[in-house]
């Protein structure tokens, strides 16, 4: 095949548009613009929209296909959860004394009860026997068909597998109602110890399994429970008929018509649901009537091409195909199976399917005529005006891409172009106001150093002292506004010791601590001053009293207490909260009463080792009002250490992003009994800076140690 010149396709698409401009007698450089771009446009349009509409159908076959799969797994998924819920109330009723006993009033009354609840649901109890006897039921039945259902029960496979002790569902013509039913049959036993089964299957599963019935009926039966749902309400039971108005099925849904096999006008979409031995279980083809409806009924209704479908389905195979349907109605059509007895046939109207393309498709037609049309609109009328105000566009745009908001632009066109320049200057007009305001509200340095100020007056700069012990603390804010705090306030013969960390970091958690931290130690003063007076005139004081403990603990157990109810109350809508850990320290015993309000558990070193104190005191202040705390006590020796830290200490990261841990701190406590506070302190505050090597702090860090000497 010899070679093209592209060249030569040049000339010929330059000899067409010579033609053309000839032909309609075009002379002008505007004309020739005009009729190029026509010729262009249009069937470059043409040719890209008819691709695209195709690619697209094709595209949603394949969509309308996954979606319809999905949506059959979602009606399947509910189905099945139907037939659990089935199988979870037979089982419940079936272990239910009077059930199991044979109390026949009782029965009765839990069936009229379960009918109440569910008036389309039959219930019937029979007895466990070679000559069954109908003893409780809801519904009307009449003395000859009660006695036509007892005598032929035993020919139904549901209760021949009852009888020996195996759960089933069977489609029947019931006797005692005369129509169409599905019968659920649960075996009950006489011995709750007897363990029931939830798992139920068609009777037909096993009466064609020999060895199964084979077994000798049961001795242990009470009674069988039958659970009757007339077929032509089975949809409303299942929820098929609200499925068609669940937003889930996007495809489905729309006005669901019952009769849609007798109505030949076509339907937009139906759901099928077909058993394995060919019954056809909804719609109820033959409006709740004295026989078994099945797929043969197909044959007959407006939809016979969906018959071969219908036996895909029996048989349990998945299909998905379209069928063609009186009156030019085409369907898409999909097979998916329930479960081993049942299997569902979806239809989707292919109108439905294919409206949203179809309604792209004109929109992509007037968008084509339109992009036509206004491409020579715009060559014809502003080939040459059109440039000037997108320059200037342009500069305007180029002066706010570097900040400089002080533009003016003049738009004396009411047109597009000028809207254009109208809301560059309206956008540049905002831009400046908001620069403005942001700036105005911005936080500066100075504010925050303020801030950083009036925090550190939270901590004490001197902590008081005593002759009995030695005490160092050490705070450092993870962000330049922290949210640790410790405190300690001297009560005559005791002093307090307090260790808070508020949940999270930065401003909010400074602002809660703030509050929380004024409250808490404003009730230990008031407590600390009627502490000291009980002190001065309790001047024949024997340390270890008990009753003088008790005043200690309730101390700071209601300043605890008071402090949670309030933050519980006026300051949860933040939802934050604080852990706290507070001890009363007699100066005088060395005795300790504490609480831990969710704070991790302090750490007591000895020349014997490590121990941590008791941190169930209660949860942390701020999430439940109105709580009881836990007060614990210790005894200290001299020589002994507490250390109290927040979780911003274990929970500090080295660059590597590895904790540095509890075991850690341990290990090093372990090695300073002999150091005094400051020297312990130290070494801890050493160490973790070691560890962290020079990465940013992940939480705030707050330590004390008390070093108890004893009295001198």
């Amino acid at each position: 095949m010899p070679s093209v010149d592209p060249r030569d396709r040049y000339r010929s698409f330059d000899r067409l548009t010579d033609r053309l401009l000839k032909r309609f007698h075009v002379t002008s450089i505007r004309g020739q613009l005009t009729l190029g771009i026509a010729a262009t446009l249009v069937p470059c349009l043409a040719i890209g929209f008819y691709s695209v509409q195709q690619l697209v159908r094709a595209r949603v076959y394949e969509l309308t296909e996954s979606r319809l799969q999905a949506e059959a797994e979602l009606i399947s998924y509910g189905l099945r959860e139907w037939g659990h819920g089935l199988a979870n109330t037979l089982n419940t009723l079936a272990l239910a004394p009077a059930m199991r006993e044979g109390r026949v009033a009782e029965i009765q009354s839990m069936l009229n009860a379960m009918s109440s609840a569910e008036p389309r649901r039959l219930w019937r109890f029979w007895t466990a026997s070679q000559t069954p006897t109908l003893q409780a039921y809801t519904g009307t039945i009449t003395p000859k068909d009660k006695l036509e259902a007892e005598r032929h029960l035993l020919e139904r496979d549901y209760y021949q597998a009852a009888l020996r002790g195996l759960p089933t569902y069977q489609v029947v013509v019931a006797r005692t109602t005369g129509r169409a039913c599905l019968n659920v049959a649960e075996p009950v036993f006489k011995q709750a110890s007897v363990r029931q089964s939830n798992h139920i299957l068609a009777a037909e599963a096993y009466s064609m399994n020999p060895s199964l019935m084979a077994k000798p009926t049961r001795g242990d039966l009470a009674g069988v429970l039958v659970l009757c749902i007339p077929l032509d309400h089975l949809g409303y039971d299942t929820g098929l008929h609200d499925l068609f108005k669940d937003e889930r099925m996007s495809l489905l849904a729309g006005d669901y018509q019952q009769d849609f096999l007798a109505d030949g006008s076509g339907v937009e979409s139906a759901v099928i649901l077909v058993g394995n031995s060919g019954q056809l279980l909804f719609p109820d083809a033959r409006g709740g009537s004295d026989s078994i409806p099945t797929i043969e009924d197909i044959k007959t209704s407006h939809f016979a091409a969906l018959f071969p479908l219908a036996q895909q389905a029996m048989q349990g195979n998945e299909v998905f195909t379209t069928v063609n349907t009186p009156k030019n109605n085409r369907y898409f059509a999909l097979t998916s199976r329930v479960d081993s007895a049942w299997s569902l046939v979806l239809l989707l109207n292919e109108k439905k399917a294919l409206s949203v393309l179809d309604s792209i498709g004109e929109l992509q037609a007037l968008v084509g005529l339109l992009t036509v049309l206004s491409a020579l609109l715009i060559v014809i009328l502003r080939s040459k005006a059109i440039t000037r105000p997108i320059t200037v566009a342009g500069q305007a745009l180029e002066h706010i891409s570097d900040g400089n908001f002080d533009i003016h632009l003049e738009a004396t066109a009411n047109d597009e172009m000028g809207g254009l320049l109208r809301n560059i200057q309206s956008a540049a007009d905002r831009l400046r106001l908001y620069l403005a305001e942001t700036t105005s509200f911005a936080v500066t340095q100075k504010q925050i150093d303020t801030a950083k100020a009036i925090q550190a007056d939270f901590l004490l700069s001197m902590l008081p002292t005593s002759s009995c012990y030695e005490v160092d603390a050490f705070s450092r804010p993870a962000l330049e506004i922290g949210a640790d705090w410790y405190d300690m306030v001297d009560a005559g013969r005791y002093v307090v010791l307090i260790v808070a960390d508020v949940c999270d970091k930065g401003v909010p958690s400074a602002l809660y601590m703030s509050v929380f931290r004024s409250l808490i130690r404003s009730k230990l003063l008031d407590h600390a001053g009627m502490l000291s007076a009980i002190d001065e005139q309790n001047l024949a004081f024997v340390p270890a009293e008990p009753d003088h403990h008790d005043v200690v603990a309730d101390f700071i157990r209601v300043a605890i207490e008071q402090t949670n109810s309030y933050m519980a109350d006026n300051q949860n809508s933040s939802m934050m909260f604080a852990t706290v850990f507070i001890a009363a320290v007699s100066k005088e015993t060395g005795e300790v009463s504490y609480i831990s309000a969710g704070h991790e558990s302090p750490i007591l070193v000895n020349a014997s080792g490590l121990r941590m104190l008791d941190c169930s005191g209660g949860p942390a202040i701020g999430l439940f009002g109105s709580l009881t705390y836990a007060v614990a006590t210790t005894r200290l020796r001299p020589g002994d250490a507490l250390v109290i830290y927040s979780d911003g200490l274990v929970d500090a990261r080295s660059p590597m992003n590895e904790g540095w841990g509890v075991s850690r701190l341990h290990e090093l406590l372990s090695n300073v009994s002999d150091q005094s506070a400051a020297g312990v302190m130290r070494s801890i505050t050493s160490a973790v800076d070691r560890h962290m090597a020079g990465a940013d702090q992940f939480d705030d860090l707050t330590v004390m140690v008390l070093k108890w000497l004893g009295r001198s």
